[in-house]
Formats: C-alpha cells, structure tokens, sequence
C-alpha cells in the first residue's frame, strides 16, 4: 500500500512538472504582438472577394490582404491546408460570398477564429518575425 501511495505521489508531482514547463514554453509571439498594438478583433470583413494571401512561420496565422487592406487572420487549429493549391484544399464555406465572419466561415479550407484588420507595417513585421536575421526562410 505503501509502494502505490509513492508512485502516485510521484507521478503526480511529475506531472504537474511537465504541465508547468509546457505552459512557460508555449508563448505565442504573434498573441504578445496583437497584445502590444491593441488590435481589435473584428466579427466580419465585408467585400472581402478573391484576397491575396501572406504566410506566416506559425500556421495557425496567415495575413490576407486586398487593395490597401490588411487582416490578420487567425485560425481555429493550426492549418497545413491554406498553403496547398486551390485544386488540392476544400472549398471554403461561407455565409455570404462577399464577407467573412468569425467562427462561421472558413478561409483557405481551415475555420477562422479570430480577424484583425492591420496596417502595412504590421503585417511586414509579422511576416519577418519568423525569419532569422540572414536566414531565408
């Protein structure tokens, strides 16, 4: 009895060690970016028709851009899918063809959680932050 007692005790130590470790090495630069500019979230984007795209190192985030208008978008779960041909990801599914809202559509084949309309220099600096200082990638 003595024996099951320590290794549950020890387990459970061991375990909240792990959970504690993951949870400081988990931070998220582009969460800390849209903290520091105070970007609003939006719930649609209206006349948002056939957008160019940037991607970005995390694949949670991808930048659409169209005209003079940026958004970050961020999705439900990381998405290997915006990156593949159209002919290769499923269509996206929307509420109206000329808007995308938040939680209901989908951009790129992948669910979007969150939108955030940003400038120029926002969306240049967060497509270098995952870029090495010399590097090319």
């Amino acid at each position: 009895m003595k024996k099951v007692i320590l290794v549950l005790s020890s387990l459970m130590l061991a375990a909240c060690a792990v959970t504690e470790k993951q949870a400081i090495n988990e931070t998220d630069p582009v969460q800390d970016f849209i903290e520091m500019h105070n970007l609003e979230n939006v719930s649609v984007i209206r006349g948002f028709e056939n957008p160019g795209v940037l991607y970005m190192e995390d694949p949670r985030y991808i930048i659409a851009y169209l005209r003079h208008e940026q958004w970050l978008l961020q999705y439900a779960h990381e998405c290997r899918l915006a990156r593949l041909d159209s002919g290769d990801r499923p269509s996206d599914k929307r509420r109206y063809t000329r808007a995308l809202y938040v939680k209901v559509d989908t951009f790129r084949g992948c669910p979007v959680r969150a939108m955030y309309p940003i400038t120029l220099a926002h969306a240049q600096e967060l497509v270098a932050m995952g870029k090495a200082p010399g590097g090319d990638y």
